[in-house]
């Protein structure tokens, strides 16, 4: 008995911890995180050590000769109560159709530490702000808020949900956007953004687009002739047809005769979400359009050019961003895309950061009626001195009318709007050659210099028809006098002054005085002669050969030829493919206001 007494003195204070923890878990008690004191200290005893606080940092277990607790509970607890809200079942409705009426937004949350508030961030098209719209507990303990319907136009808009308990913690979703059909007029090519606000002046090429989804994609046809007609162009066919339907992401050309001009309304149209919009590019040139009604930056792929649009008078330069009702040309050595991106939050990759030393420079051209300003040339990192990817062929246009084309440093025949060389060269020459409407007599050249310019840098244009070199162009420009419906030829010299000082002049000096037309060799001749020629410009030059009774015989040459020094050569055989008898005959070259005849003598 003795020996029992003893044995419960010893161990009383565990018996009766035995006892308690006994008691409380036979009552299912629980401790709830609400329970615990909010404060700093830590209570101990020789037995038991427990933290009194959520927020006390506990960075090891505790325990005594009795009893040890972990840090895992509070840890657990902490981390509870650290969670921002959840946010769940937020979706805006899939399409709205515009009455007149407010749109609700329903979204669900919840958090452990109480919801403090929650709002419906708004952003509208065309947009950089966001409206703040507070949302309200309904009967489900959802939230709402109410989107009034002057805020749903044809830019339509996109929207999150912001939400944030009671200690501070907030959440937010990633934006959505729906679709919205409008109302019939109410998308119209008159609104804010529009390219064309007064609409499509009479007999005028326009590149146009649709902004939205028309319900009707049909393209009619008019019954008058040439009353109105929409061009699409095959970059595979690579040729104009008459387009029948509207694609979005595409632009026609458009022309009508009507005396007023002609403004698109659609009756029943709509805004598709503000979502990025990928437009699949075929290998050559690809006509694109935007269908947002607002303007619109963009992503693309590097083989791809920046477009280029058709203004009231021409080609414009590169653009860095798609305005609605628009069309717009771009280029691809391969099949390649573009992403259209209606809010720009992690800027648009359209400006290439330019490699140390690379340079463009963008060559203007304007006349009294037109203007094009899309030919360029420049040096570019991994470019090649001949034909590459970076190298654009002249836009095949529905009219003619201003050009500046050029032959890729004599590899190519003359069919490029833009050469860009390797940053590797330093010097080089480029051959241009200027195209414009016979009526057009007077064009002035100026140019744009972009990228990493060289402190070195200096441009020279020689003027061949005039036989002048021009030093200043960078700051003057050229004005160029055209009399003649044939091509005007042009040399630009690029690099450190000392070379392009001297290789203009070299340029210069190899130009032929004036038109020639030498004696046959040999003569008398059997079977083949050859003559010589020279062209101090550009021209539509005539060889042919004619007997002694003036009826011409042979036409050796009736064509557009670039100056400089050539040949031709006769072998006696007429135009039928008959062989001509032994005799005298002529040759005579006639081109521009030059007429020059040889005397020859065929010996059998």
């Amino acid at each position: 008995m003795k020996s029992v007494k003893s044995y419960f003195r010893k161990n009383y204070r565990k018996i009766t911890l035995v006892i308690i923890f006994n008691l409380i878990f036979s009552q299912e008690y629980k401790i709830q995180f609400s329970h615990i004191p909010i404060g700093q200290g830590v209570g101990e005893s020789d037995s038991i050590i427990v933290s009194n606080s959520i927020g006390a940092i506990l960075s090891n277990d505790m325990s005594s000769d009795s009893f040890a607790i972990g840090t895992g509970f509070l840890k657990t607890a902490q981390n509870a109560f650290s969670e921002p809200p959840v946010i769940s079942n937020f979706n805006l409705p899939e399409f709205i159709q515009k009455t007149g009426q407010s749109v609700s937004v329903m979204a669900t949350l919840y958090d452990l530490n109480g919801i403090s508030s929650v709002d419906l961030y708004l952003q509208k098209g065309a947009s950089s702000n966001e409206i703040i719209i507070p949302m309200f507990t309904g009967d489900n303990g959802e939230y709402i808020a109410t989107i009034a319907d002057s805020l749903i136009g044809v830019e339509n808009f996109r929207a999150r949900i912001v939400g944030m308990d009671n200690v501070g913690f907030s959440s937010s979703t990633d934006y959505q956007s729906t679709q919205i059909q409008f109302n019939s007029g109410e998308l119209t090519m008159s609104n804010h953004y529009s390219n064309y606000p007064t609409g499509v002046k009479s007999n005028q090429w326009k590149l146009i687009s649709w902004p939205g989804q028309p319900k009707d994609i049909g393209l009619a046809q008019s019954e008058l002739e040439d009353g109105h007609v929409f061009y699409t162009w095959d970059p595979v066919k690579k040729k104009y047809s008459i387009a029948e339907e509207i694609k979005l992401g595409h632009s026609y050309w458009f022309r009508h005769i009507y005396n007023e001009p002609v403004i698109f309304e659609e009756d029943s149209s709509v805004a598709i979400s503000l979502q990025d919009f990928t437009i699949d590019l075929d290998r050559g040139w690809n006509l694109i359009g935007s269908p947002f009604s607002f303007p619109v930056t963009f992503n693309k792929d590097s083989v791809v050019s920046d477009p280029i649009t058709f203004s009231d008078a021409g080609w414009t330069d590169s653009q860095s961003e798609l305005v609605p009702w628009n069309g717009y040309a771009v280029y691809t050595g391969h099949q390649a895309e573009i992403t259209l991106k209606p809010f720009d939050d992690e800027g648009s990759s359209s400006d290439r950061i330019a490699y140390e030393e690379e340079w463009y420079l963008n060559l203007r051209l304007e006349s009294s009626n037109y203007i094009n300003y899309s030919a360029e040339i420049g040096r570019r990192k991994y470019a090649e001195n001949s034909y590459d990817i970076f190298d654009i062929p002249i836009f095949p246009d529905v009219d003619s009318r201003l050009s500046l084309v050029m032959d890729l440093n004599g590899s190519k025949p003359f069919e490029y709007m833009k050469d860009i060389r390797n940053i590797d060269d330093e010097n080089g020459v480029w051959n241009l050659k200027l195209d414009a409407h016979q009526e057009e007599k007077t064009i002035f050249i100026h140019s744009s210099l972009k990228g990493a310019i060289p402190e070195e840098l200096s441009v020279a244009i020689i003027d061949i028809p005039e036989r002048k070199i021009v030093y200043d162009f960078l700051d003057k420009g050229i004005t160029i006098s055209k009399d003649s419906e044939v091509a005007y030829d042009m040399k630009l010299v690029a690099g450190d002054g000392e070379y392009v000082f001297r290789m203009a002049e070299e340029i210069l000096a190899s130009i032929p005085l004036t038109f020639s037309l030498s004696q046959n060799y040999p003569n008398p001749f059997n079977p083949i002669t050859r003559m010589n020629y020279t062209l101090p410009e550009r021209s539509k030059v005539i060889i042919s050969v004619y007997n002694v009774l003036g009826q011409e015989v042979k036409t050796l040459l009736n064509k557009e030829q670039e100056y400089g020094f050539h040949s031709v050569s006769w072998n006696g055989i007429n135009n039928q493919g008959k062989q001509m008898s032994s005799g005298v005959y002529f040759a005579r070259m006639t081109c521009k206001h030059f007429s020059q005849t040889k005397k020859m003598l065929l010996v059998k």
